[in-house]
């Protein structure tokens, strides 16, 4: 299986893959490279799922469609829509229930954004305790550009396309936002405190870049 090596001052081995399949295998310095291929191959199954998954995302050029059996990725997964007789948007295992009679995505979006905000609050008060660095406000955010920020008066920004993402990635982007209260810049201090936060957040950094075209796959 092919994949791409980065070697790091990093303690554990990682698999990541991107909206294309590509797998990249982040290990540490000295570690042996059968090491890494053996567990390649230990982990082949996940990696052939996790493959078909991202098969079924809207490619970076598409936009979401509103037709039966379309695919909308959420919390790192995908549901399939299925238009029917429902009043409003209902979530049923992996199917998402829209109204036979939408026009548009207007639903869709309203519904994406009322889980947004309360998977945001959830994640936000349980990294602030567990971190000690609490915000203000919570706000979400239609940005075109940005994931997240965090105003010099404590309101942290999350973007509403941050619900397609995985929940590590989430809170990536929170706890990164989060110590931007005790560190309002991107200075060596405010890097190492992330780390001291989350070890691995460069894996979860580099998803984000990988996965750009998500942040705007609801504006078309």
């Amino acid at each position: 299986m092919r994949y791409e090596l980065v070697r790091t001052k990093r303690k554990t081995l990682a698999l990541t893959l991107d909206r294309s399949g590509r797998l990249t295998a982040r290990a540490p310095l000295r570690m042996p490279t059968a090491q890494i291929e053996s567990f390649i191959l230990e982990k082949q199954d996940w990696i052939e799922k996790a493959k078909a998954r991202l098969a079924l995302l809207p490619q970076p050029t598409e936009k979401l469609a509103l037709q039966d059996g379309a695919s909308l990725p959420y919390l790192g997964s995908v549901l399939t829509l299925c238009r029917t007789a429902v009043s409003k948007p209902t979530l049923s295992g992996s199917v998402l229930l829209i109204p036979s009679t939408a026009a548009d995505l207007t639903s869709v979006s309203h519904w994406l954004d009322v889980q947004a905000r309360k998977y945001y609050v959830e994640r936000v008060h349980r990294l602030s305790q567990s971190i000690h660095l609490h915000p203000i406000t919570l706000r979400l955010s239609h940005a075109k550009g940005r994931w997240g920020s965090m105003s010099t008066r404590g309101t942290l920004s999350l973007n509403r396309a941050l619900i397609f993402c995985p929940p590590d990635v989430i809170d990536y982007v929170i706890i990164h936002e989060l110590c931007h209260i005790a560190h309002p810049n991107h200075s060596a201090a405010f890097w190492t405190k992330v780390e001291s936060c989350l070890p691995d957040y460069r894996i979860k950094r580099e998803w984000l870049k990988k996965n750009n075209s998500l942040i705007s796959l609801l504006l078309g």
